[in-house]
């Protein structure tokens, strides 16, 4: 009778996390931009977004996914950054030295990444602030 009462508790046991396994979330790519010029689908890889803040300015990275043709041509890192009341820059793992360029409206990226992390912004001519 020991033995029943064990193999229903291992049963039930192996219910319970194969259940439990079923509504864990899982990472997904979220289509972001197309860049006509290029024939470059962007796809971030929304559990690779990491931010942070202080009294001198905040900023984010975001792994992205360069497809063309369905097939995987390169993974970026963007690092978005924005100084006090500076306009927002970024900077890629790809780009050479270590200058920031401006980010310019629209750009799929730094929008979805904004959006994620609440963070609030607008455009002012040319610029994100």
């Amino acid at each position: 009778m020991k033995r029943l009462w064990q193999g229903l508790f291992i049963c039930c046991l192996g219910l319970f996390f194969m259940f439990a396994g079923m509504n864990s979330a899982s990472a997904t790519d979220v289509w972001v931009d197309h860049w006509n010029y290029e024939n470059i689908d962007i796809y971030v890889m929304n559990d690779a977004i990491t931010y942070s803040s202080d009294s001198n300015g905040r900023g984010f990275s975001v792994s992205t996914k360069f497809v063309k043709n369905g097939q995987l041509k390169q993974i970026v890192v963007w690092n978005f950054s924005k100084f006090r009341n500076d306009m927002w820059r970024y900077r890629t793992n790809t780009m050479r030295g270590g200058h920031t360029t401006v980010v310019i409206p629209h750009n799929g990226v730094f929008e979805y990444g904004m959006n994620q992390i609440g963070w609030r912004y607008y455009i002012d001519q040319t610029y994100y602030y």
